[in-house]
């Protein structure tokens, strides 16, 4: 499978989870993008690991959308309900990053068999070294800027 498969696979999978679990509505994804990622992101890295390559998929927003994410998994969207801290949002768009990778595992169990690792929280992105490939899109869910990306290596 291509790189940028693996994304579509993953914005399929984000819109899913931001209609369902998150009741976010309106996903608009136009593909894989040239335009370079906005350096104010942070977010969720989760690998992906099968047969012949070591990816990790990011879940990449601004501070404020990653609050939004947050919330709308915790409370339902309860602008009223404030996050007891940052450590709150970020296992809140682990576990949503979590909902995306295991959705991505399912819609793509007939070609490939992938194993989900461990979530890490960080700020800014994976820089691909090596033989690294990187692609990366934006997916807009209910109004907010979500930026998918996929990068990794071929392992054999």
């Amino acid at each position: 499978m291509e790189f940028a498969q693996w994304l579509d696979a993953a914005a399929t999978s984000a819109r899913d989870v931001g209609a369902g679990a998150l009741g976010m509505s309106d996903g608009k994804w136009a593909g894989p993008s040239s335009e370079r990622l906005p350096g104010n992101l942070c977010g969720i890295y989760i690998p992906l690991v099968t047969d012949g390559l070591a990816l990790q998929l990011g879940v990449l927003a601004t501070r404020d959308v990653c609050a939004t994410l947050a919330r709308r998994l915790i409370a339902g969207g309860d602008e009223g309900e404030p996050l007891e801290s940052e450590a709150d949002v970020f296992d809140a768009v682990g576990e949503v990053t979590n909902l995306i990778a295991g959705n991505v595992k399912v819609l793509l169990a007939d070609r490939v068999q992938i194993r989900v690792g461990v979530p890490l929280a960080l700020s800014g992105r994976v820089i691909p070294i090596g033989a690294s490939q990187s692609i990366h899109g934006n997916l807009e869910l209910g109004g907010s800027s979500l930026w998918l990306l996929i990068t990794g290596s071929r392992t054999r």
